[in-house]
């Protein structure tokens, strides 16, 4: 018994290196068996990863003061809040509209962290900052 135990475990593992990798939601929420075709969906997937790394690249610019960086990581959230906004969430779709105003929120926030920051206002900015991650952990408590 404890044999026959011990092959399923083994086969079943072996399944999991053979069988396709499913889409996974941010790194971690798994799809299922649904694999999104949706372009959006795609760029959803891509954009997320890159607002996690700009926003702490954002955060240790403003640490250090560092007025150049604080534009660059901000400039890369900036450029992708449009693709966000034509995107659907995971759920909770038919909340669409909040889920753009959350996304709209995020923009704001960041803006204000960026112009802060160039008039030399760095409790401001990060002040600013703090906002940007109330609006993230709005929307992913909401749509993830």
């Amino acid at each position: 018994m404890k044999i026959l135990l011990l092959i399923g475990v083994i086969l079943s593992a072996g399944m999991l290196l053979i069988k396709p990798m499913e889409t996974s939601a941010h790194g971690t929420e798994n799809h299922g068996k649904m694999v999104p075709t949706d372009a959006q969906m795609k760029k959803l997937h891509a954009m997320m990863p890159m607002f996690s790394y700009a926003s702490a690249g954002l955060e240790t610019a403003l640490e250090k003061g560092e007025i150049t960086a604080v534009k660059t990581e901000a400039g890369k959230i900036l450029a992708a809040i449009p693709d966000l906004k034509r995107s659907k969430p995971h759920k909770n779709i038919k909340q669409r509209k909040k889920f753009v105003g959350l996304a709209t929120n995020l923009e704001e926030a960041v803006s204000s962290t960026v112009n802060l920051g160039k008039k030399g206002d760095l409790a401001g900015a990060k002040a600013a900052f703090r906002k940007v991650e109330e609006a993230c952990a709005a929307c992913h408590a909401k749509f993830r």
